[in-house]
């Protein structure tokens, strides 16, 4: 597995997220809906907006957190990176001088 960010991996990644979270959301209205337990009763739900349009609101806003997410972490290892790969070079470079030396 390669240390690279990649965007379309990370929408993937996130669109899994949201599907999953809009998929529980629109099962929670549904249940709602159906089993009329809720606290304002089944009479003040709406299919339409309890079991498309809240959980399709809540899938968009957590894909978004999800790739904002990514795409921070990816930018503090891609700063992080170059720091301890050039350390490592420069020490693999002094050990390859000093075997020429002997």
């Amino acid at each position: 597995m390669s240390g690279r960010f990649r965007l379309g991996r990370a929408a993937l990644w996130s669109a899994t997220w949201g599907v999953g979270v809009a998929i529980g959301v629109a099962l929670g209205g549904w249940l709602t809906v159906v089993g009329g337990a809720g606290t304002p009763g089944s009479g003040a739900l709406t299919l339409g907006d309890d079991v498309v349009l809240l959980p399709g609101l809540a899938g968009l806003v957590v894909f978004g957190l999800h790739l904002i997410g990514q795409i921070l972490i990816a930018f503090i290892r891609q700063r992080r990176m170059p720091g301890d790969g050039d350390e490592h070079d420069e020490n693999a470079q002094r050990a390859k001088n000093e075997d020429v030396e002997r």
